[in-house]
């Protein structure tokens, strides 16, 4: 029984009733981030219980059942993470996302796999007591030997680097396995816990279609794209990003898989302005993030737009164009709507494929806020 009791506005009851997994702050009552609390509908009678946090989200909401004892709770929903990805990560992949937040039942805690190491990145002050259990809970899965907590969440820890939360610091660099392919990991500085693991199917699937193409990877980072084309036969690859140590280790992952650096190309250059030296029978163009809040997102929509119809009339007739979003603040039809505004005035182009988050990342049913990602294959025609 939790020793302290919130009691829900019928706005909170509502949410919770959808399976909404916040509940936002709408009075003065605040507990300790962590604390364990019973939700109380308008009526007194118990409807849920999670955990208090300090931002504008007052509880993550943990179930709508009796409270379960929070080390067994973890136990269990980490175990059930675990068998999900077994059953659904494909074969020869050992770097993956092992929780993914409300999709898991863990609202605010994502757990990355990378080998043997699990890198966990918190995005709510109310996990911060339990981090403890968290680890016992992943040493219990049995591969686990490491876990290291990678700092970066302004609202909960605001600061770079990270912690050993378990076992030994992750090395400087360390090589993980993506259906066969090599690629290098920087858990301790490389962009969200040190790969973009939400891409791999992506990645997959541009290896399917890079046959015998002129292929271009548009803000590679470390040239995840750029290795699937190249292992895929394409006839030679151009990796472009902004920082030159990121092109640098994309040549090192070409390496890794035994791949000619000399016979591609590597260049460092602002991708918002890049321009190919002839037609393009694949372009991959992965910007990051180009919206941060609410004001931003029609600056957003015209980056998309602008973006895409500079770059569309490189790609040759019959070219495919490989164009993705991780921008949280524009949904997937203002996305579309943008790249399809872009791509009107050069040439006539159909849309073959549209996807978003991949096995590894579920999403709750309700929660909109954890959809992000998109990524879409158009062929001018």
């Amino acid at each position: 029984m939790a020793k302290h009791v919130l009691r829900l506005s019928r706005r909170g009851l509502s949410a919770i009733a959808d399976g909404h997994p916040w509940v936002f702050r709408e009075g003065p009552e605040r507990f300790d981030p962590g604390t364990v609390l019973r939700l109380d509908g308008p009526d007194g009678k118990r409807v849920a219980w999670g955990l208090a946090d300090d931002g504008p989200v007052a509880v993550r909401v943990l179930g709508r059942g009796d409270i379960e004892p929070m080390e067994r709770m973890l136990v269990d929903r980490v175990a059930r993470a675990d068998r999900a990805r077994t059953m659904l990560v494909p074969p020869d992949t050992d770097a993956y996302r092992l929780v993914n937040g409300a999709g898991d039942g863990l609202p605010g805690l994502v757990v990355d796999r990378y080998g043997a190491l699990c890198v966990v990145k918190v995005y709510a002050a109310a996990w911060l007591p339990w981090l403890d259990a968290l680890v016992a809970a992943l040493l219990r899965l049995g591969w686990v030997s490491d876990v290291y907590r990678r700092f970066g969440v302004g609202r909960v820890d605001g600061r770079d680097g990270g912690e050993v939360l378990h076992g030994s610091a992750p090395a400087e660099a360390m090589v993980v396995r993506e259906e066969g392919m090599r690629l290098l990991v920087r858990p301790l500085v490389g962009q969200k816990t040190g790969l973009f693991l939400d891409q791999r199917a992506h990645r997959s699937l541009v290896r399917r279609w890079s046959a015998g193409r002129e292929v271009a990877n548009l803000f590679a980072y470390t040239g995840g794209f750029s290795v699937a084309a190249a292992l895929g036969g394409a006839a030679r690859v151009v990796t472009v990003d902004i920082a030159p140590e990121a092109v640098e280790d994309a040549k090192e992952t070409f390496r890794l898989n035994d791949l000619p650096v000399d016979a591609h190309g590597f260049e460092v250059a602002d991708a918002f302005a890049w321009v190919p030296r002839g037609p393009l029978g694949l372009l991959v163009v992965d910007p990051p993030s180009l919206a941060r809040g609410k004001k931003a997102e029609g600056a957003a929509r015209s980056a998309y737009r602008k973006l895409h119809r500079r770059l569309g009339p490189h790609v040759a007739r019959d070219g495919l164009l490989a164009s993705s979003s991780c921008t949280a603040r524009l949904p997937l039809s203002d996305w579309r709507q943008a790249v399809s505004e872009g791509l009107a005035r050069t040439g006539d182009w159909s849309w073959h494929w549209l996807s978003t988050e991949p096995v590894d990342h579920p999403t709750s049913l309700v929660h909109k806020e954890s959809r992000y990602l998109k990524f879409g294959l158009l062929r001018r025609r």
